[in-house]
């Protein structure tokens, strides 16, 4: 498999191995025929887009939870 999954915040050797982790598990799922080759395939062109950062977020709560005690 090549390499599909990049963690900056670990150090390349805790990266290789989750890497192994994972295909190791896909593999294993493979064996068992809970996953066909199509599948992997579809699954690896999928595009992740990344999770929101709080301060993006933050914005849309912040009036919500001030609210109350801004009218008291």
């Amino acid at each position: 498999m090549t390499h599909f999954l990049e963690i900056k915040c670990l150090e390349k050797e805790e990266e290789k191995r989750i890497i192994a982790e994972i295909e190791e598990r896909i593999l294993q799922k493979k064996k068992e025929g809970l996953l066909t080759e199509k599948e992997i395939k579809e699954i690896g062109a999928m595009k992740l887009n990344p999770l929101p950062d709080i301060q993006d977020v933050q914005s849309v709560y912040e009036d919500i939870i001030f609210k109350n005690k801004q009218k008291l």
